[in-house]
């Protein structure tokens, strides 16, 4: 009964995440309501509470998957077609881009991107001079700075230089940070 159970979990969570994504797409972050996100998964409100306590933590969980290619590639694990590809598609959609990593919920993705580095940062047991939590929110900041400033059409580059640069300053640093053998 509980692989049920656990099957419709992920149905219903994945139905909500699909739903919130194609309304973010649609009409952007700002103005998406819990009764959009419902209507739009065809499931009740009850339902929905029973998964996400709002759909600001429905949004943190729909970038959770997007910010693990950055930061596989930041703690040193780098993707490098799939990481170019999320840099286009942020290029692509950098109206709702631009709100998101350099608007209103930008704090947040610094904590989601920073908690998910820090986790393949400790996994990889390297030792550090500063606390892993420092290091990864050192590390979140220098890939999320550039990307920030590229959606806002600070400098012009194309997404395999940013892919390069993102790669070999997030290098430097962990070893820069990395306590000496």
């Amino acid at each position: 009964m509980a692989k049920i159970e656990d099957r419709r979990v992920r149905r219903t969570r994945e139905s909500l995440l699909q739903a919130f994504n194609r309304l973010v797409l649609e009409n952007g972050r700002g103005d998406i309501r819990v009764s959009d996100i419902v209507e739009q998964a065809d499931v009740g409100r009850s339902t929905f509470y029973e998964h996400y306590s709002s759909a600001d933590e429905l949004h943190m969980q729909a970038l959770a998957a997007p910010m693990s290619i950055l930061a596989d590639a930041v703690a040193g694990s780098p993707d490098r077609e799939r990481l170019e590809h999320l840099l286009a598609h942020f290029w692509d959609n950098r109206a709702r881009a631009r709100d998101t990593i350099a608007g209103d919920d930008r704090d947040k993705v610094m904590r989601l991107l920073a908690g998910q580095i820090a986790e393949r940062v400790e996994a990889a047991g390297t030792r550090y001079r500063l606390p892993i939590p420092l290091v990864a929110h050192q590390l979140a900041e220098l890939a999320l700075a550039p990307v920030r400033g590229w959606i806002m059409a600070v400098a012009p580059s194309s997404a395999s230089e940013l892919v390069d640069m993102i790669i070999a300053t997030t290098e430097a640093v962990r070893d820069a940070l990395a306590e000496a053998d």
